[in-house]
């Protein structure tokens, strides 16, 4: 079970506190005795303890929000001199590094660092697609070359789609929403504090925006040293976000319409009926942002099965091989999709997806997907995107 931060827990508290959490259970099950010491005013104390027979090691965890060897070893070399100051006189020290995903060659960096400067120490690099490097006494047991597995690859990538669902793809919608203009945007539009005042604004549980912040101090996507809510990194965020939508393969049925000329006519009441918007390049055209032609226009309903239900008798599934005159989609956000998604022209008839919607969906699209994509990003994301400075 899941606990919430205080608000005002920094991102590399967060970082860290996962960090543990992941190293203590590997050791746990290679069969080590795990302990976290308890703290005493003025002593100096471990993250953990280890030990496994005559092996007992002082456990120093630094967490990084990257890889990268210029931000592990300095890392490295400051848990080392703690674990050290912290280990008692029938324990070693031992300094680990933990980063989301770090290369053998990084890994193999850091070792051979903590070999020439500190030979006396244990050393661990550790990332969370499954790649364990040790060096010390009893610690080769715990390599594991996970970060170049192909099977854990695809379970990073599943795990990479389960961190944007429905609602917290809406929370991030409100959490940007003040860098859009509301007529590509709908969402609410104000700086957030904390957990409570993001989960009144966005209409979800204090749980579920307690767990959201949670996964962004973990990631590094979020700062709040201005006293509010603010993203960071939204580069890497954006193209991380455009990866998991695009993981989900979509459900859609492409129907006819038997009356000739009448798609348009029928679309349109489609959407008056409930919660439907236009979708993909429909919608980017509908906000002047489209080049796409020859495209036949898609759709969001919250359920295919209802939409199809509820159709007139000249409404059917398209045979295949056959032109539609227009593609019903499943949304699989229905929160975020139809919270986010605006009315063109003032009609209830002509609600479209939002432009980060948009964005999302068309960048894996066979029909110059990708190229309708940079064309949105450049026109309106770009500034969004890159602001406040993330590097």
């Amino acid at each position: 079970m899941e606990h919430p931060e205080p608000n005002s827990e920094p991102s590399a508290a967060g970082r860290g506190e996962h960090a543990q959490e992941l190293v203590a259970g590997l050791f746990a099950e290679a069969g080590w005795k795990v302990r976290r010491p308890p703290p005493v005013e003025g002593v100096p104390r471990p993250d953990l303890v280890v030990r496994r027979g005559s092996v007992s090691y002082a456990v120093e965890v630094k967490a990084a929000p990257e890889g990268r060897g210029d931000r592990l070893i300095p890392l490295w070399s400051q848990a080392c001199l703690q674990a050290a100051r912290a280990a008692g006189p029938r324990q070693k020290p031992l300094a680990i590094v933990v980063a989301p995903r770090i290369a053998r060659r990084v890994a193999d960096q850091v070792l051979r660092f903590a070999a020439e400067h500190a030979p006396d120490a244990g050393a661990g690099v550790v990332d969370f697609a499954g790649r364990r490097a040790f060096r010390g006494e009893r610690l080769s047991g715990l390599d594991a070359a996970g970060s170049d597995s192909r099977a854990l690859a695809r379970v990073a990538a599943a795990d990479q789609a389960n961190r944007f669902p429905d609602a917290n793809q809406w929370m991030l919608k409100v959490l940007l929403a003040p860098g859009l203009p509301e007529r590509v945007l709908s969402a609410p539009r104000a700086r957030y504090r904390n957990a409570p005042e993001l989960a009144a604004a966005a209409e979800l549980s204090v749980m579920s925006a307690h767990r959201f912040l949670r996964q962004l101090r973990l990631d590094g996507f979020l700062d709040e040293s201005a006293g509010y809510l603010q993203l960071v990194r939204r580069s890497e965020l954006f193209s991380r976000w455009q990866s998991a939508v695009a993981l989900q393969p979509p459900k859609e049925v492409p129907v006819r319409v038997l009356i000739r000329g009448s798609a348009p006519r029928e679309m349109r009441r489609l959407m008056a009926r409930g919660r439907a918007c236009f979708a993909l390049f429909a919608a980017a055209d509908a906000l002047r942002l489209g080049f796409v032609k020859g495209v036949a226009p898609c759709i969001y309903v919250p359920r295919l099965h209802d939409a199809l239900a509820a159709a007139p008798k000249y409404i059917a599934p398209a045979d295949p091989g056959e032109a539609p005159g227009f593609i019903l989609r499943e949304a699989l956000a229905p929160r975020s999709i139809f919270g986010g998604s605006v009315v063109v022209n003032g009609r209830v008839s002509d609600r479209v997806c939002d432009v980060i919607q948009i964005w999302l969906d068309v960048a894996a699209h066979p029909a110059r997907g990708h190229e309708q994509a940079e064309l949105i990003r450049k026109r309106v994301l770009e500034r969004l995107i890159r602001e406040p400075a993330d590097e």
